[in-house]
Order: C-alpha cells, then sequence, then structure tokens
C-alpha cells in the first residue's frame, strides 16, 4: 500500500517539472547558423523563405535565437516600412508637327523661353506639309521640385498599342537618345482592359524632353503628363511564392483553378504568370484559411501579358489586404479569355514582404536560429517581442543595429519537433485519472485486507 501511495507522489512531482523544462535546439525541427562575433551588440537578420513554411505558429511565435551556449536570448519580429510613396507633377508639354521628324534644320521651329529657362510657346514655321500630324510632343521639366524617375502619359486617340522614344536636350538644339523603344497601350477586350501609360526613365534626364510616336498612323493627341518621383510601387520590393494550379473545375459557367500554399506568410500583393504570351483575362481572386471553410473575397482585377517587340507588358501590381491563408483560387469572369483551348492553367503568384528578426547578443557563438517546434508554439513571446522593440525606440540604437545573413538551413531534431506534445490541460487530465485510478487500486486492496482479516478471525 505504501508502494502504491509513493509511486503516485512520484509522477504528481515529476510530471509539473517536465512541462515547465527549458526550450533548447533540439526542441525545433530546423535551424541556420548566424555568424556573430559581438556578444554586446544588437543584430538583425531577413528572414528566409524556410522559417515561414516550418513555422508553426503563422505570428512565429515558435521562433528562437540561441547562444553557444544554448540559452536563449532576447529577440523580436518585425515588419519592414514599405517605402512606395510617390510624389507626382504636372509636366507642361508642346505639339510639334510631322510624323517622326526629328528637330532638325529641316524644320522651323521658334520656342520662346523665359530667363529662367521655362518654354512659353511653341510655334512651328511654315515647312510642314499639310498631310502632316502631331506625332511628336516637347516636354519641359525645368519647373519640376524633384527629379522624375517615370512619366504617365493620357491620351486619346490612337487606341490600340503605340511605339514611342524619348530623346533629351538642355538647350533644344542638341538632342540625344535616352529611351530607345517603350511601349504604351490601350486595349479593350472581352471585358478586359489593358492600360500601359507609363515610361521608365534610366538614371538622371535632361531639363528638356522630346516624345516621338515611332508607329502613329494617325494624330497623337496627349491630355495629360506627369512626372512620377519617389519609390515607385514594384514587384521585386516583394518576395514571390509561385504556385502551380492543383485543381481546375467549371461552376455557373466559371472556370475556377485552386492553389496550395505551404507557407504561413502573409500576402500583400497578387499576380498570375501565364504559360503563353498575349494573354488576358479577368479573375476574381479568393482564398479561405482552412480546407472546407467559406472563400473569402481577396482582388479582383484585369490580368494580361504581352509580349511585343522584344518587350513585355504585364498589368500592373494587384495590392491586396494582408491575408494569411492556406487555399487559394482564382475564378475567371470573361468567358474564353486568356486560358486558351487547352485550358492551360497560369500560376497564382503571391507577394509577401520578409519580416526582420533583431536580437539582443548575450554570451559568446556561435548563435542559431532555431524554428518550427510545437513545444515553442505553446509559448507567448508577445511580451519579449514588445519589450525589446519598446528598448530599441527609447535608447535610439535603430542606427547601431548590425545586419548578419543566415547560414544555409540545417536539421536539428527534424519534422518529429512539429508534432504537437500534450499539453498543459491534457497533462493535467491523465494526472487526475491517475490519481482516481491508483485511489481506486488503493480502496480495492485496503477491502482486499479487511476481508482477509475477518476470514482469519472466523477461523
Amino acid at each position: 500500500m505504501k508502494g502504491i501511495l509513493l509511486a503516485v507522489l512520484c509522477l504528481l512531482t515529476t510530471g509539473q517539472p517536465l512541462l515547465a523544462a527549458s526550450l533548447v535546439p533540439g526542441d525545433f525541427a530546423y535551424g541556420c547558423s548566424l555568424p556573430v562575433t559581438d556578444g554586446n551588440a544588437v543584430h538583425a537578420l531577413d528572414l528566409p523563405l524556410a522559417v515561414y513554411e516550418k513555422a508553426v505558429r503563422s505570428d512565429l511565435g515558435d521562433l528562437r535565437i540561441f547562444n553557444g551556449a544554448g540559452e536563449t536570448v532576447p529577440h523580436a519580429v518585425r515588419r519592414l516600412p514599405e517605402e512606395t510613396e510617390q510624389y507626382r507633377q504636372s509636366v507642361p508639354f508642346f505639339p510639334l508637327p510631322g510624323n517622326q521628324q526629328p528637330l532638325a534644320s529641316d524644320l522651323s521651329l521658334r520656342v520662346t523661353r523665359n530667363a529662367a529657362g521655362t518654354i512659353l510657346t511653341v510655334d512651328s514655321g511654315s515647312t510642314a506639309t499639310a498631310q502632316s500630324h502631331t506625332a511628336s510632343y516637347l516636354f519641359d521639366t525645368t519647373k519640376l521640385e524633384r527629379r522624375p524617375t517615370e512619366l504617365e502619359v493620357q491620351w486619346s486617340g490612337p487606341t490600340g498599342i503605340l511605339t514611342v522614344s524619348l530623346a533629351q536636350s538642355s538647350d533644344l538644339t542638341h538632342w540625344s537618345p535616352l529611351v530607345d523603344r517603350a511601349v504604351l497601350a490601350d486595349l479593350t477586350y472581352n471585358g478586359g482592359n489593358i492600360a500601359a501609360r507609363r515610361i521608365l526613365l534610366p538614371g538622371k534626364t535632361l531639363p528638356y524632353l522630346r516624345l516621338d510616336c515611332i508607329d502613329c498612323r494617325e494624330p497623337l493627341h496627349l491630355r495629360e503628363v506627369t512626372a512620377l518621383s519617389g519609390t515607385p510601387v514594384t514587384a521585386d520590393q516583394w518576395q514571390w511564392v509561385r504556385l502551380a494550379g492543383t485543381r481546375f473545375t467549371e461552376e455557373n459557367k466559371m472556370r475556377i483553378i485552386e492553389y496550395r500554399l505551404g507557407a504561413n506568410i502573409m500576402v500583400t500583393a497578387v499576380q498570375l504568370g501565364f504559360p503563353a504570351a498575349n494573354s488576358l483575362l479577368r479573375a476574381t481572386v479568393e482564398s479561405r484559411p482552412k480546407t472546407g471553410g467559406p472563400w473569402r473575397h481577396v482582388a479582383q482585377a484585369d490580368f494580361y501579358r504581352l509580349d511585343l517587340e522584344g518587350k513585355s507588358l504585364a498589368n500592373p501590381l494587384v495590392h491586396c489586404p494582408p491575408t494569411s491563408s492556406s487555399d487559394w483560387r482564382i475564378k475567371v469572369i470573361a468567358e474564353n479569355a486568356g486560358l486558351g483551348s487547352n485550358a492551360r492553367m497560369p500560376r497564382l503568384e503571391l507577394g509577401w514582404r520578409q519580416e526582420q528578426v533583431v536580437f539582443l547578443g548575450r554570451g559568446d557563438g556561435p548563435y542559431t536560429l532555431a524554428f518550427g517546434s510545437a513545444k515553442a508554439a505553446e509559448d507567448d513571446g508577445l511580451l519579449q517581442n514588445n519589450l525589446v522593440l519598446a528598448a530599441l525606440r527609447e535608447t535610439k540604437s535603430e542606427t547601431s543595429i548590425r545586419r548578419v545573413e543566415p547560414g544555409p538551413v540545417q536539421t536539428l531534431a527534424g519534422d518529429q519537433a512539429l508534432k504537437p506534445r500534450l499539453s498543459t490541460a491534457s497533462w493535467k487530465k491523465i494526472l487526475l485519472w491517475a490519481v482516481l485510478v491508483a485511489g481506486v487500486a488503493l480502496l480495492g486492496l485496503m477491502t482486499r485486507t479487511i476481508l482477509r482479516e475477518m476470514r482469519a478471525n472466523k477461523t
């Protein structure tokens, strides 16, 4: 009887320390070595995709930084600010006569400028033929407050695809090529629209620009020219995961293509990758966090890819609310648009921004970034995360952060560390049942002993 009580006490006293044991690198599935040599500095690294693929928690709560002694050091996960602000400035423009006629000596042109060099008027001479029409424009950028990185052109007629070039000058006499060929487009097809109205400017430009339409067969009527400055929104600012379709169905005369995402990333942009050139479709993008759950609207846009004269035109980047889902699908709204007769499925491209881990050096190396742990996922590191970020703000040590590059992914405990353990509540239930079973066994043993003693007394 004493042996049974001792076993129960041992079970009760050894179970709780097992739950409260500190985390070690062996509790994690995978890791990366970190080249940290100064244990007293603040370090930061951009998280590789492998972390998002193996993390158990979507907020990366099962990520830790270990020093050489196997101790965890304070860390925080943060999102980097987006640098996508652009400044728009209107550009004065003046039509020039002639079809693909350069500003040469055979074209009589009178330009009136003020003392600052700003163009006031442009008058053509009488040598222009009656058949000539506007195919060139002069842009004056002398009054722009910021250096332009792109030009956005709005026009009315001709529709379709235009090929243009840009030249630049500092005195309106000597011209040099700036952009040899740029493709502009304004197309409508089967309910979809292709609009490419921007020209990327390579580096610093001279004050005067000339746009020439290379293949215009009718007058080009510009309505507005806008100079864009600052950081343009480009696909290079995102990391991209490209998914192949896993299922193709038709429902209510709509084509539906499903995709599966195997990483805990926060998607903020979507795009379609077409297997063939000159593809166009209008589609709705939807997602759901769990298989079998309801689908939620993410975005709707005209997606296209045009390959013309060695240049590729793609639709503008499609932004979407931050979405972390495993199941995705597109619904093609326009019938027979873009997929082709053999229904080749486009790739779904999901854009996400890398997060950064900031950690405080403490102790000697080598340091290890460990991730993917069902055990670590039970802890809530939100408080530590906030404390580290608050300390960085209050001490103004942002400029002192040292960037490190993680090494290749290494296997620590493997995928077995991703399997959920028994929770604290489950352990309590097991211990409770163990106590109850032990109590019943103890009562049975006591009853049996009492019966034996009663029989012995009768004899």
